[in-house]
């Protein structure tokens, strides 16, 4: 388990920060140590054991009990649609819970990034702890978002302060290689069965691109496909078909399979397609099934479309799986007064669209 610099010298007394920083050390390697056990039941259960906690020490604010689900089909074909959910809590994920300023004796690390560990110990007083996860020798750690979008939403964060891009053959700026991030993507999603994992790049729905990470959800209970699923189903027995408004594309199969052709594939076309947009990106979305299949799906964007007339909030990857976010008064009083439908989700999410 990962631990924070207490950086006192023997024999001196500690500060009222070193004695917190103790104490938060001392919990962190405690829930950890549980976390563990509970993980050889599988990764979803220590990530379900791990919110649990949270909620109930007050981190979590948000059990979805406001959340509505909206459903709009196509008027001339019941198997496309496309979803909202009206998630009214999300309004307050950027108003700030923590301290912005640190204690005597604290450090503001990164300018205070919110998913850097040396900083949440501070911010949150304590409360917010994680889960250490590793993927081959890259260390990870999951925090549990405080208002989330569907039950047990984990962000899966780089224990590393690297910012959320990729680097590949025409961009070797920061950030993780484009292989590392799909490899690490899916042998997160592979842990996670039933759960859905996406990567946001900037511009592409990340609202910390200064920190790399992953989001992953459990796929609620009646859910059913997300409309990006059924289109990937649809263009595989009709391959010329475009029944969906954002360019995609979509690989299923083992794991080792799936990294090697999808990633190769991914890596040539970023690399030929870069120069024809001002910054592009992507979301990634990964969803494995219990019998070790893994459905991986490439949605490239653009950064200076980030957002889409008609949605206040950001396009992410659970949009780009075809489920819009609406949080504001006008978003609910547009649900309600009928101004949303199919082909009204169809525009914002086509707005933002990329040709593959």
């Amino acid at each position: 388990s990962k631990s924070l610099d207490l950086n006192d010298e023997p024999g001196q007394m500690m500060t009222t920060q070193q004695h917190d920083v103790h104490r938060y050390n001392e919990a962190w390697v405690d829930l950890n140590r549980e976390l563990q056990e509970v993980s050889h039941a599988g990764l979803g259960a220590a990530l379900d054991a791990l919110h649990h906690q949270q909620f109930e020490q007050g981190f979590v604010r948000d059990d979805l009990s406001g959340l509505q689900r909206y459903m709009f089909h196509h008027a001339e074909d019941e198997q496309r649609y496309f979803a909202v959910q009206f998630n009214p809590a999300r309004t307050m994920r950027f108003n700030g819970s923590g301290l912005v300023t640190p204690p005597p004796g604290a450090v503001r690390v990164n300018d205070g990034c919110f998913l850097c560990l040396e900083n949440i110990q501070w911010q949150q007083r304590g409360v917010e702890m994680g889960f250490d996860i590793q993927v081959d020798d890259r260390n990870y750690i999951a925090w549990m978002n405080p208002y989330p979008l569907l039950p047990g939403h984990a962000v899966i964060a780089s224990r590393e302060h690297v910012v959320q891009m990729w680097r590949d053959g025409a961009n070797q700026g920061p950030g993780k290689s484009l292989e590392t991030l799909l490899t690490d993507l899916v042998v997160l999603a592979s842990r996670l069965p039933g759960w859905i994992g996406f990567y946001n790049g900037p511009g592409a729905g990340a609202s910390i691109p200064h920190h790399f990470h992953y989001q992953f959800l459990r796929r609620p209970a009646g859910y059913g496909a997300f409309p990006l699923e059924v289109a990937a189903l649809r263009n595989n027995k009709a391959p010329g078909e475009k029944s969906y408004p954002l360019g995609f594309a979509h690989w299923r199969g083992a794991l080792d399979t799936v990294t090697h052709t999808a990633g190769g594939w991914i890596v040539d076309w970023v690399n030929a397609s870069s120069s024809e947009y001002c910054a592009l990106t992507a979301n990634v979305i990964a969803i494995a099934d219990s019998v070790g299949e893994v459905d991986l799906y490439f949605v490239p964007r653009d950064q200076v479309r980030s957002r889409s007339p008609g949605m206040s909030g950001l396009i992410g990857g659970l949009e780009a799986l075809g489920e819009l976010v609406f949080s504001s008064d006008d978003e609910k009083h547009r649900l309600h007064t009928g101004q949303v439908d199919y082909r009204a989700v169809e525009q914002i999410l086509a707005h933002v669209s990329v040709p593959i």
